[in-house]
């Protein structure tokens, strides 16, 4: 069954690679966990570094599509709905923003689309999203892609590798968001 899987998704990913790009470029805007289409990238593309960089890439495209949603025609909307409570997040300092981006970057747990669409209402600058985002997200998306591709490569050890940096970031996340709190 596993065989069967693996066939099915190294064949057809072979044979179509951009599809994977794209699921991960839209899809997550949508809702769709990020983690299994960058599980399927290592899958299909391999467990190294360029498929990290190639789906880091293509996360980068979806923050900016779903952050020109948000800002433009989705602030309209959630402005009609919330009323007066959408008055006091519109009344954040400028200053305020950066440590909001790094909040909801670094808050293990929180949906890419979530995270996306809220730093897009608020007017989170783009290049500042993206610039936070980079580097916290892009060891999310390199774990995820070495443990998909390692897994389906039949490379136990490195699928552990990539397990452990995905629960290591996780942990040590966790542990500065508490450490922010304590201060």
């Amino acid at each position: 069954m596993l065989s069967d899987l693996k066939d099915l998704i190294t064949r057809h990913g072979g044979e179509h690679p951009w599809l994977i790009f794209a699921a991960i470029v839209i899809l997550p805007g949508l809702g769709f966990p990020s983690s299994v289409l960058l599980l399927l990238a290592g899958a299909v593309w391999g467990a190294d570094p360029q498929s990290a960089l190639i789906a880091i890439g293509a996360v980068i495209l979806n923050i900016v599509w779903t952050h020109v949603v948000a800002a433009g025609p989705g602030k309209g909307i959630i402005a009609r709905l919330l009323g007066a409570r959408w008055q006091r997040w519109q009344a954040l300092p400028r200053n305020d923003l950066f440590k909001l981006t790094c909040m909801l970057r670094l808050t293990p747990g929180v949906p890419l689309c979530v995270q996306n669409y809220a730093l897009g209402l608020l007017g989170v600058p783009l290049w500042q999203s993206i610039a936070v985002a980079i580097p916290i997200t892009g060891l999310y998306i390199f774990g995820f892609v070495l443990t998909g591709g390692a897994i389906f490569e039949g490379h136990a050890g490195l699928a552990l590798v990539g397990i452990c940096l995905v629960a290591a970031l996780a942990i040590g996340l966790r542990f500065l968001a508490s450490r922010r709190k304590a201060l």
